[in-house]
């Protein structure tokens, strides 16, 4: 009997200038704009980075890039030099999960939901207000073994994991009998 394996991998990225710009599949971003007001010279508040209870998925996943994130590496054409580990963000961690159960739940796979709900929508109903850039990766039918792997693999995803504007990021993962993947993953990446 052959069995036949089903992964899929999508990347999605969003920065803000002004007016939201879209591109998928780690297309390239815009620079993160400059503030418009005057930065204090005290050290700034650290802002909230919500709950930081990870399940063992998410930790795994969380500790896998950020090994990926301290090697040099090419994602399609573009190089990146090694760059700085992600914290980890509960709000982030939140839109993930809550993206993952609904793609299980009503048996879909795509950055925006039936209703037309887009990562910063999710994001910011999660907690994570205020951010300068987002990004998205999603997969299904991927195990705990190899999903990172498969990001890295994958020059858009790649991208996204490597980018060094972004520092920080929440996963979440679900995995659901019967539905046409089993697992679903999705790996929330911000600035703010």
């Amino acid at each position: 009997m052959l069995q036949i394996k089903v992964a899929r991998l999508t990347a999605l990225t969003l920065t803000i200038i002004g007016a939201a710009a879209l591109t998928s599949c780690g297309g390239s971003t815009a620079p993160i704009p400059t503030p418009q007001a005057t930065v204090p010279a005290t050290t700034p508040k650290a802002q909230d980075a919500g709950s930081q209870t990870m399940s063992a998925e998410e930790a795994q996943v969380l500790r896998e890039v950020n090994a990926a994130r301290a090697v040099a590496r090419t994602c399609g054409d573009v190089a990146y030099a090694a760059t700085t580990p992600l914290t980890w963000n509960g709000f982030l961690a939140g839109a993930a999960r809550a993206h993952t159960a609904d793609m299980a739940a009503r048996n879909y796979f795509a950055h925006v939901s039936p209703e037309g709900s887009t990562i910063s929508m999710r994001a910011e109903a999660a907690g994570y207000t205020g951010w300068l850039t987002l990004g998205e990766n999603i997969a299904a039918g991927y195990t705990i073994q190899n999903v990172v792997q498969g990001w890295i693999d994958s020059p858009g995803h790649c991208k996204n994991l490597m980018d060094p504007k972004f520092k920080e990021m929440g996963a979440g993962y679900t995995y659901r009998t019967g539905s046409t993947y089993g697992t679903y993953w999705a790996q929330e990446f911000g600035t703010r």
